[in-house]
């Protein structure tokens, strides 16, 4: 029976950390990154397309100190797509 206030006592504080924790993201767009210890990156513009409403915008741009590969990202939460690019010099 001990057992059981153990995994209450786990759950209720799992429950109070995971909102406190995942509001530690700025709301500003673009403020939200991982940081990267004042090392300046590329900051040039990405190229943008713009889909209707309901479909996910995309960003794409030459990937930084990786020559020949291009970086895809999109509105949604995933993952970015990096692909080979010979324009990409």
């Amino acid at each position: 029976m001990k057992r059981m206030p153990r995994l209450l006592t786990a759950a209720v504080l799992a429950a109070v950390a995971l909102p406190l924790l995942s509001g530690c993201a700025s709301e500003k767009r673009g403020t939200a990154d991982s940081p990267v210890a004042n090392q300046r990156g590329d900051d040039s513009p990405a190229n943008v397309t713009n889909f209707p409403d309901h479909f996910a915008n995309i960003a794409t741009k030459c990937v930084a100190g990786a020559p020949g590969f291009r970086a895809f990202v999109t509105t949604r939460e995933a993952a970015p797509v990096v692909l080979p690019d010979p324009n990409c010099k």
